[in-house]
């Protein structure tokens, strides 16, 4: 209640400072808010969409095919590059060596891929997707990657430096905040 109550103060404090906008809240309640205000409140709003539709998609994609849309992801990035290797997808996928390893691990357990070492340098792994890795693909909805990766891959080079630059600045916030509230560094760091 006390937290509510410091914001309702801000927003006030914001308000007064410059002209105000009408908006309504998910209960369809009408708030004034300024335009700072309304510039958070459709960024957040902006953010929900994208979770809430990237967890949608994700349903849809366990619906029909019984996997996560990352292990599809990963499942259409080795289908693409013949003898992908682990380091190769987690490049790929921008992850961690070890979270692709576990992807990778997740996939040979439902027999999506197989590995295979290479014939000239066995301490590489080769990644191949088995016949069912193959019939769970042509079963499953595309974009293969989701719905994110398929909106960025069709955006401009200045428009994709100007949201990388936004997200930036945005992460150093976020990352100055949770040092001084909790000591803590940002999930995925």
């Amino acid at each position: 209640m006390g937290t509510d109550r410091v914001r309702s103060t801000r927003k006030r404090s914001k308000v007064a400072a410059g002209g105000s906008k009408t908006l309504r809240n998910a209960g369809g309640r009408q708030l004034r808010v300024g335009r700072r205000d309304a510039l958070e409140l459709r960024a957040l709003q902006g953010f929900r969409m994208i979770f809430g539709s990237a967890r949608r998609f994700d349903a849809e994609v366990r619906r029909i095919t019984g996997i996560p849309g990352s292990l599809l992801w990963a499942l259409s990035e080795i289908v693409n590059t013949a003898d992908m290797s682990i380091n190769a997808l987690a490049e790929r996928m921008a992850l961690h060596q070890t979270t692709a390893s576990n992807i990778v691990n997740e996939l040979v357990e439902r027999k999506l891929v197989r590995r295979r070492r290479d014939v000239t340098d066995q301490r590489v792994v080769q990644l191949q997707v088995s016949p069912h890795g193959a019939r769970a693909l042509r079963r499953a909805p595309g974009p293969h990657a989701g719905l994110l990766v398929d909106a960025l891959e069709r955006l401009g080079e200045a428009q994709l430096e100007r949201l990388q630059g936004s997200l930036m600045r945005l992460v150093s916030e976020m990352r100055r905040t949770a040092r001084s509230a909790a000591g803590e560094t940002l999930l995925g760091e």
